[in-house]
């Protein structure tokens, strides 16, 4: 079986989190709740709150909500497929790479 390589998986999990207070959400509204969704490619955090307010992370922290789940699924799944993607990445530059230096 083949060791996941760290670097690569350290900054999957950096991108995952980073890209979570830059991207906006998803605001959906079911009656009197509105629930902002976060997280990129698929959203792992929800936040509900009475109000509308702003769509980015860190106003709705600290702004009354009224409950949060984290989708603990969800968020390894963003991992897995970040962490594919760096992969997919390095594989391509060093081929790149080698087919210069020939």
């Amino acid at each position: 079986m083949r060791r996941i390589q760290t670097i690569e998986f350290k900054l999957s999990i950096m991108i995952t989190i980073i890209s979570t207070f830059i991207v906006q959400s998803t605001i959906t509204k079911d009656g009197s709740i509105i629930e902002y969704l976060f997280g990129f490619p698929f959203g792992y955090l929800h936040i509900y709150q009475l109000n509308k307010s702003n769509s980015n992370l860190f106003v709705n922290l600290f702004n009354g909500n009224k409950g949060m789940n984290i989708n603990v699924f969800e968020l390894f799944i963003n991992i897995v497929i970040i962490y594919f993607l760096l992969l997919l990445i390095k594989k391509i530059y060093i081929n790149i790479r080698g087919t210069k230096s020939q």
